[in-house]
């Protein structure tokens, strides 16, 4: 008997030393697994950065985090030294990384180490408010970097110390995901990679399990296993099946994409610019054409090409009084301003690259003059700060704006792509596009009935849209009603388009021109907004557009040269920018004049206003939009502060649901335990209680220890008096009643209250939250023998052969553990 168990020590002290030859093997291969999750996890944090200073901060954090855990599994810190210890490595790496601009070579400086410590709290809301990619701009690389440290040192700790290994897989996990919620809109992040991650993770879960797996039968036999069957092979199949599933759903993905852009982070966030709090620039068209103002230099550009045009702003929303940016509620895209923090993604555009530089001279107002689409701008001169953070671009309209506005010291050059244009021949063959519109409401009329009459005879829809504009230029006359032009009223509500259509003399300038051709081309199906901006001459013709700069030249647009023209969406070419202004021409006499062949609707028309505003002080009417009311201080102080508050309760929440969770669990046990069916069980149930109480408090208690050795030594008071009740419950030869299970669980809690003696608030929380007890169970019943359901073993009376009292108990050796209750 002893050779046997002495050959199963030896065995067991064999199992031991091959464990901690393992041991380094595990914290080499859990490293490099991690590495590889966490390099796969990162690729989803590309499309927001696409800087090398990405690469440069991933390694850093990886690295500093790997050291971190490393020392701690080696060291056997316990987590909050570990924690400290990432917080130092953090500030000591955080700044040369994420916030290199403030760097002093690979040191930190203060204002880095202020801006490090800001960015982890304010940096989240930065980046989804911001255009992508935004490389090394200011602080925005610190929430990947935080991100990623914590989740190497999480990952790493998990894989070389705790028993499940493969739950390191999670934090990569969590990386990958947050990077694609700060992330574009846009599927920008291959399908591959998301699938690749899962199999990684399943596959290294899969390998480990049958590693422990092994490991176990090796303890347990005292001797080697077949590697190959049972680690290899089974972890080879399951990696067969997770490749092929992954095969499968990654060619799902790439065959069948989203149809639409994915709802993340920065598709519901609120912008810091709303252009319906501005003014629309098409109210104030007129204003251009004033006497003084006509003349006067407006901007200087250096660099346009021949015929180039400069873009004020795009509008998309009509609503019967004004064309104005950004829908109804502000949920257009044209309304979706984002600031710019190095150069804007124009991979989609086709045209010519362009660099020009732009000086103000008597331009004002939020919308940055910009040409084409815009790849980067860069801000010279004093202001150059202030206006760089306060620029904002939308990429779907082209569209620039500084919310500081801009004045005659802005100085900025850009780098842009011209998109090209089609020719009209092939224009005529274009297709209706797909892009999304608000719906124009209040449209007169007679736009439906223009569209009618003038394009009857064209086949195409591009033939259509090509009719209905040359109408306008065939048959309308420029006049923009100030000094001895002919009368024109400004303006572009559906009244004035209304008699711009059905006049005998179709009279108006570019603000009507340009409205009238756009509602026309939505009538005809084509998504159609209103461009304002300037070009030489102002699409009118004339001296200025013979005298303007050339090619490559410096060109001074004047107030004369502002003009409107629409944009339509295609199928085939995208958004083209079309000229609907007639040229400059004599306006005959209205008696000489045939009238239009269109009639005057039956519709009532409102009559124009009695009074015309000046030019320069006209605004639409801003019905749907009431200015707030000023809130008080007191409340504008708390509404700052709510959401700190909510922040700091989120994370205590986040910190103590653990422990709430340990506590609800043995409040359940307790309840379920306290419920047994049988009175009986419920004694049982109650020793039960009572033993794990002593384990969360520290008490030692062996797995085969009876009852009676469990309390020997046990702090507190009533332990032995419970042990002997128990036993007698258990092994007596009479069921108890409910009135024995009352007292034993009035015992119970005498005996577990007498453990709180002594101790203080810190001792008495370590055990209300330990999962000692939850880890080990009170109860194993793996055994051959089995207790009844009456909770004891049999009902032998004493003196019989079947009889597992106490004192057979002692005669024959006590039970193991898995045979006790």
């Amino acid at each position: 008997m002893s050779a046997v168990t002495g050959t199963r020590a030896d065995a067991r002290r064999a199992a031991r030393r091959r464990d901690a030859r393992r041991e380094p093997l595990r914290l080499v291969g859990g490293t490099l697994v991690v590495w590889l999750l966490l390099a796969v996890g990162s690729v989803s944090w590309w499309p927001v950065y696409r800087d090398g200073s990405m690469v440069a901060a991933a390694v850093t954090a990886v690295v500093a985090g790997s050291v971190v855990a490393l020392a701690g599994a080696a060291l056997r810190l316990p987590a909050l030294v570990v924690g400290v210890a990432t917080a130092a490595a953090f500030a000591a790496t955080g700044v040369p990384a994420a916030v290199p601009s403030e760097a002093a070579g690979l040191l930190p400086t203060g204002p880095g180490l202020v801006d490090l410590a800001a960015g982890v709290a304010l940096d989240w809301k930065r980046l989804v408010t911001i255009s992508l990619p935004v490389g090394s701009y200011e602080s925005l690389l610190v929430p990947f970097f935080v991100t990623l440290l914590v989740a190497t040192v999480t990952a790493v700790s998990v894989a070389t110390r705790a028993s499940r290994p493969e739950l390191a897989s999670i934090p990569a996990l969590v990386l990958f995901a947050a990077g694609v919620v700060v992330g574009p809109t846009r599927l920008d992040v291959s399908v591959a990679s998301a699938v690749l991650l899962g199999g990684i993770a399943l596959v290294w879960a899969l390998t480990v399990r049958y590693v422990r797996r092994a490991a176990a039968v090796s303890r347990t036999v005292g001797a080697r296993v077949p590697v190959w069957r049972s680690v290899l092979r089974p972890a080879l199949v399951g990696t067969g099946t997770i490749v092929a599933a992954g095969v499968v759903a990654t060619g799902l993905g790439l065959v069948v994409p989203p149809a639409a852009d994915r709802t993340v982070a920065r598709s519901d966030v609120v912008k810091p610019f709303d252009p319906r709090d501005h003014v629309s620039p098409l109210s104030g068209f007129r204003a251009y054409e004033e006497f003084g103002a006509a003349d006067a230099p407006q901007l200087t550009v250096t660099g346009l090409p021949a015929g180039g045009f400069v873009r004020i702003a795009t509008l998309d929303t009509y609503d019967g009084v004004v064309y104005r940016v950004g829908g109804d509620d502000g949920a257009s895209a044209s309304g979706t301003f984002e600031r710019v923090p190095t150069s804007v993604d124009v991979r989609g555009v086709s045209g010519t690259d362009v660099r020009v530089d732009v000086r103000v001279d008597g331009y004002r107002g939020v919308w940055l003059p910009t040409v084409g689409a815009l790849r980067s701008v860069t801000f010279q001169g004093g202001d150059a700060g202030s206006e760089r953070g306060a620029f904002f671009y939308n990429r779907t309209t082209s569209t620039g704006a500084v919310v500081s506005g801009v004045g005659d010291r802005t100085r900025y050059q850009l780098d842009a792509v011209v998109p090209d244009q089609p020719t009209d021949a092939q224009l005529a063959d274009a297709r209706p596009g797909t892009a999304s519109v608000p719906t124009p409401s209040g449209v007169p009329d007679a736009v439906r009935e223009r569209v009618e009459a003038t394009t009857a005879d064209a086949g195409s829809d591009g033939a259509k849209l090509l009719a209905a504009v040359q109408d306008l230029k065939r048959t309308g006359y420029v006049s923009h009603g100030v000094g001895d032009d002919r009368a024109s009223r400004s303006g572009h509500g559906a009244d004035r388009i209304q008699e711009l259509l059905t006049s005998p003399l179709m009279i108006g300038d570019q603000e009507q021109y340009a409205v009238t051709a756009a509602l026309m081309a939505r009538e005809l199906g084509f998504p159609a907004r209103v461009v304002m901006g300037f070009t030489a001459g102002g699409d009118a013709g004339g001296d200025a557009a013979e005298t303007a700069g050339g090619s490559g030249g410096t060109t001074t647009f004047r107030g004369s040269d502002v003009t409107a023209r629409i944009e339509v969406d295609t199928a085939q070419y995208g958004w083209v920018m079309l000229d609907p202004n007639p040229v400059v021409r004599e306006i005959p006499e209205e008696q000489d004049q045939t009238p239009q062949p269109v009639t005057r609707p039956e519709t009532v028309v409102p009559p124009p206003p009695v009074e015309q505003q000046d030019q320069d002080r006209q605004a639409p009417p801003q019905s749907d939009r009431s200015t707030p009311p000023v809130q008080p201080l007191w409340l504008q102080v708390l509404l700052a502060a709510l959401p700190w508050v909510l922040g700091v309760l989120a994370l205590a929440a986040l910190v103590l649901l653990p422990f709430a969770v340990v506590v609800l669990l043995k409040r359940l046990r307790r309840r379920r335990r306290r419920r047994a069916p049988t009175p009986r069980g419920r004694i049982v149930g109650a020793w039960d209680e009572y033993r794990d109480a002593l384990v969360d408090r520290g008490h030692d208690v062996t797995r085969a220890a009876t009852r009676k050795e469990a309390v020997v030594g046990a702090p507190g008071e009533g332990g032995t008096g419970l042990a002997a009740l128990a036993d007698r419950a258990v092994f007596g030869p009479d069921d108890p009643d409910d009135r024995i299970a009352s007292r034993m669980w009035s015992a119970t809690e005498e005996a577990v209250r007498s453990l709180r003696t002594g101790r203080n608030r810190r001792q008495r929380w370590r055990a209300a939250v330990s999962v000692r007890s939850l880890r080990t169970g009170s109860s194993p019943r793996t055994g051959s023998r089995r207790v009844s359901s009456a909770g004891r073993w049999h009902r032998g009376r004493p003196g019989t052969r079947d009889y597992d009292g106490p004192e057979a108990g002692e005669r024959r050796g006590r039970p193991s553990e898995d045979q006790q209750p």
